[in-house]
């Protein structure tokens, strides 16, 4: 009998997420359609090998991901009964999809990663945002209400996804106790915020969170995570580069006979360390410039993955609304290296790596001018007459920019990079670098501390745990009165006495069954009332 789906194998079904390429077909156009009929179409494709279709997975990956899903009995077999694909807000975000098994009645939600305008969406959800909660994302809830809106009662409930996928996975985990179990692959985390206003349901659903992480990813070390974690050594890196740390067929490796793993590693420090330093500066923001310090990097990430050149870049680094944002930043990072040289030169190798060179540059830039000569006359002429800067000055730094950002700077932007300059010199005078870059745990109350201590702490993750034993014990029971249904119908008249014992011993076993589910249904009413006591108490504590 078929068991329930390994990592392996939810992984293929997160990769088939990404056909969004052609001669590919997006999988929203696959609805009650089965796996099998999914790859023989990929397979039907006369692929190119070198061919890059998509998150840098060519021609030869997917062969190699099609020959996996094949081998695959139990996946080819599987089908999707629900797709969605999410258009709000502002124009395009992510798709989703239900794969189900009827052998064993597993649904896997499988969510697929960052699309649309997801990218600024990661980031605005490292602090207050502008929903109901204050905390979540528009896409987090969007992922939630779709979520809602499936019937899986009858189903064994696996929820999965990759990048942002995987942020939605824990999301609808944490938010909605209907989740049997949640893969997450290279997905982010949460904020502060977030830690501290779902910390009951944290605790209560984070048993049931695996994160898989490639040993060099960067996206996963984006703010708290929550569940275990296990880092997998990537492989097939071709022309992507670094970036392929991402992708999310470089978990498996692939071998000639064409089985394939996923192998352990261990997480690269380079990736500990700039996860220290945004948690850091994060740390040190005022909710509402976090709000805006996290928005203005998600649109330069954006950009800068969607190949943006650096007319794009500084276009959005020298808006009006950003240029305080900007000369904070800037500020913080300039101390952060002084006092940790070794951790911020990990993160520009992430940078680099990533093909977000140009953000380096324009860190060197700005350190490059404070350390100018002339600066002191510039930033004191910034927003004054800075158009009326010494011509030699005005050439000076004009050569200076185009030299480090290959950059031809107007008259008005001048200016506004004047200004940039003069308050990152302020600001560097009065940045207080936090020395608290390690992620949060799930932040519990005082009343949370007490119970735990005295050992009257109830885990509602143990009595699901027991309604599940107790829906198995009965489903058990059910079968075993059917088959002695069976055997009573089977004898003969003359047999009447052990007709009557086997008659009573049913009507036994029948009653059992229905205490399991008494007793199920109790442990379900317990448990909902706990959480909801817990969370009246937590928010009056917090």
């Amino acid at each position: 009998m078929a068991e329930k789906l390994t990592n392996e194998q939810l992984l293929l079904l997160n990769n088939l997420m990404y056909m969004n390429e052609k001669p590919f077909k997006s999988i929203t156009e696959y609805n009650n359609v089965s796996v099998k009929t999914i790859v023989n179409k990929i397979e039907g494709y006369d692929l190119d090998d070198n061919k890059d279709y998509g998150s840098f997975m060519t021609g030869a990956d997917w062969k190699e991901l099609v020959a996996a899903i094949k081998s695959d009995e139990q996946l080819m077999n599987m089908k999707i009964i629900a797709i969605n694909e999410d258009s709000a807000p502002n124009g395009g975000g992510g798709v989703s999809a239900v794969f189900v098994d009827t052998d064993t009645k597993e649904a896997a939600v499988v969510f697929r990663g960052t699309a649309g305008r997801e990218w600024e969406d990661n980031f605005i959800g490292g602090g207050k945002t502008d929903t109901t909660d204050g905390v979540s994302t528009p896409y987090q809830e969007n992922a939630l209400e779709w979520y809602r809106s499936l019937k899986l009662e009858d189903y064994y409930v696996t929820i999965t996804g990759h990048s942002k996928g995987g942020n939605k996975a824990k999301y609808v985990t944490v938010k909605d106790n209907t989740v049997d179990r949640c893969v997450s692959f290279d997905g982010q985390g949460f904020s502060d915020d977030f830690l501290r206003r779902y910390a009951p349901e944290i605790q209560h659903n984070q048993s049931k969170i695996q994160n898989c992480c490639v040993e060099g990813d960067f996206v996963n070390i984006l703010l708290n995570d929550i569940g275990t974690t296990t880092y997998y050594k990537g492989y097939d890196y071709g022309k992507g580069g670094f970036a392929e740390n991402h992708c999310p067929n470089t978990f498996f490796n692939f071998k000639e006979d064409g089985t394939y793993s996923m192998e352990v590693g261990t997480q690269d420090p380079n990736m500990q360390e700039v996860d220290k330093f945004l948690n850091s500066y994060l740390r040190t923001l005022s909710d509402e410039d976090k709000q805006k310090t996290l928005s203005m990097i998600g649109k330069l990430v954006e950009e800068g993955f969607n190949g943006a050149d650096i007319n794009k870049i500084m276009d959005i680094l020298l808006k009006d609304d950003n240029v305080d944002y900007v000369a904070s930043l800037l500020a913080y990072t300039i101390k952060y290296e002084q006092a940790n040289p070794e951790l911020i030169n990990a993160l520009k190798n992430v940078l680099d790596a990533s093909g977000l060179s140009k953000l380096n540059d324009v860190v060197d830039t700005v350190v490059e001018v404070t350390n100018w000569k002339y600066f002191d006359l510039a930033a004191g002429v910034a927003g004054i007459v800075a158009n009326h800067l010494p011509g030699f000055i005005e050439d000076k730094l004009r050569d200076l920019v185009k030299d480090k950002l290959g950059y031809e700077i107007s008259e008005s932007d001048l200016e506004k990079l004047l200004s940039v300059i003069g308050k990152t010199s302020n600001d560097m005078g009065n940045v207080e670098l936090n020395t608290s870059g390690e992620d949060l745990k799930a932040l519990v109350s005082p009343f949370y501390e007490f119970f735990s201590k005295k050992k009257f702490m109830v885990e509602p993750s143990k009595l699901q745990e027991a309604e599940n034993q107790m829906e198995g014990h009965r489903k058990q029971l059910e079968e075993l009165q059917r088959q002695l249904e069976e055997v009573t119908k089977q004898l003969d008249v003359g047999k009447f006495l052990p007709k009557v014992q086997l008659v009573a011993l049913a009507m036994s076993i029948n009653n059992e069954s229905k205490k399991c589910l008494q007793m199920k249904n109790a442990l379900r009413n317990i448990r909902t009332n706990y959480t909801k006591s817990e969370q009246r108490i937590y928010s009056k504590v917090v």
